[in-house]
C-alpha cells in the first residue's frame, strides 16, 4: 500500500477520516457529497502536496455515489492508482482511465468498491495550451498500460519524496522544476492516450437526466418514494426508471431511494434542532413504519436514529 510509505511533513499533509459525516463536511469545498454505500469499518486517508500552482493529492477512497462537482476556474484529473476498475461516471465504465473534470459539470460518480486514486487540481490560468482548450465538463482518457505505469510511478516517487525529503522539496527552484515536471507526465499522457466522450453509449444521457429528475422529486417531496409515484410524476414506465438506475449506480431503483433518504434523514437529525423528533423527519423522508426504519438506519449506520438526534442535541 502507498499509504505505507507515505508519513506527514513539512511538504506533505496526511489526514485520515473515521467519521463518515466529518469527511463528508470536508467534501464542501467542491460542491460535491459522497453518499456512501457503507459506513462499515470506513477509514478515508488523503494525503496532500501543495506545489507552486497546483496542489497533488493521494485519496483512499470508500463504496459510494458522488454527486455534483463545481470545480470553477480549475481542471482535475484522476489518475487510478491500483487495479479497482468497476468506477462508473454518468454509467460509463471508467476502468482504468482517467477522469478530467473542468469547471463545473453534472456528473454522478459510482464507486461500487474503494479505490486509490491520485487527484492533480490546476488553477484554469496554469493550464498549458492543450488543456486549455478543454470545455468545462468530463471526459474519460485511456492511456496504454505502460504509459499508465510510468505515469503512476511518477505520481508515486513525487508523493514519497515530498514524505521523505521536505527540506529538499521546499528549496523554490527545486519545487518548480518538480512542478514544471508533472505537468510535462500529464502532458506526455494526454498525447499517448484516447480520449472517451462520457456520453456514449446513446442511452445514457437520457438515464442521467431521469435519475437527476428522480433526484430532484426526492428532494423536494421524499413522501412520493415509491418507484409507481416517480414514473408517473416524470412520464416514464418503472421498467424505464429501473433500467436507468442500474445502468447509473448499479443499484435497483428503490434501493437507491433508500439510500439517498436515508442519508438525507440522517442529514436533518444531526441538525440537532431542539422541537425536532425522530417520528417527524422519519414521515417527512416517507419513511412511515418507524419499526422498519430503525431497522434500515442501523443497518446504515451502525447506530439508531434516535442515538444520532440526541447526540446532535447534547453536542450541537
Amino acid at each position: 500500500m502507498l499509504f505505507n510509505n507515505l508519513r506527514a511533513s513539512t511538504a506533505l499533509s496526511l489526514e485520515g477520516y473515521s467519521d463518515v459525516d466529518d469527511f463528508r463536511q470536508s467534501e464542501r469545498y467542491a460542491h460535491a457529497e459522497s453518499m456512501p454505500l457503507s459506513v462499515k469499518e470506513f477509514c478515508v486517508l488523503r494525503a496532500s502536496f501543495r506545489l507552486p500552482s497546483c496542489n497533488l493529492s493521494l485519496v483512499r477512497t470508500f463504496p459510494r455515489i458522488i454527486n455534483g462537482y463545481d470545480f470553477s476556474g480549475k481542471l482535475l484529473v484522476v489518475v487510478p492508482m491500483n487495479d479497482v476498475s468497476s468506477t462508473r461516471l454518468n454509467g460509463k465504465a471508467v476502468g482504468q482511465s482517467l477522469i478530467i473534470i473542468k469547471g463545473r459539470t453534472n456528473c454522478t460518480v459510482c464507486e461500487p468498491e474503494g479505490r486509490l486514486v491520485a487527484i492533480l487540481a490546476i488553477p484554469s490560468e496554469m493550464l498549458a495550451r492543450k488543456w486549455s482548450e478543454f470545455d468545462d465538463g468530463h471526459l474519460l482518457l485511456r492511456l496504454p498500460s505502460a504509459k499508465l505505469s510510468g505515469l503512476q510511478n511518477f505520481l508515486r516517487s513525487t508523493l514519497e519524496l515530498a514524505a521523505s525529503q521536505p527540506e529538499t522539496v521546499a528549496a523554490a527552484d527545486f519545487l518548480s522544476t518538480l512542478e514544471d515536471n508533472l505537468f510535462l507526465a500529464f502532458d506526455e499522457a494526454m498525447g499517448a492516450g484516447e480520449f472517451h466522450d462520457c456520453s456514449d453509449p446513446a442511452p445514457l444521457p437520457r438515464y442521467k437526466t431521469l435519475i437527476d429528475r428522480v433526484d430532484q422529486l426526492l428532494q423536494f417531496n421524499p413522501m412520493e418514494a415509491a418507484n409507481d409515484s416517480l414514473a408517473d410524476e416524470i412520464g416514464v414506465s418503472v421498467r424505464t426508471l429501473q433500467t436507468a438506475s442500474r445502468s447509473i449506480f448499479g443499484l435497483p431503483l428503490h434501493r437507491y431511494s433508500r439510500l439517498r433518504r436515508l442519508w438525507s434523514l440522517r442529514r436533518q437529525l444531526r441538525t440537532g434542532s431542539p422541537c425536532l423528533t425522530v417520528k417527524a423527519s422519519a414521515l417527512a423522508h416517507g419513511f412511515s413504519h418507524l419499526s422498519q426504519l430503525t431497522d434500515s438506519y442501523y443497518k446504515a449506520f451502525g447506530e439508531l436514529p434516535s442515538f444520532t438526534l440526541a447526540h446532535a442535541k447534547r453536542y450541537p
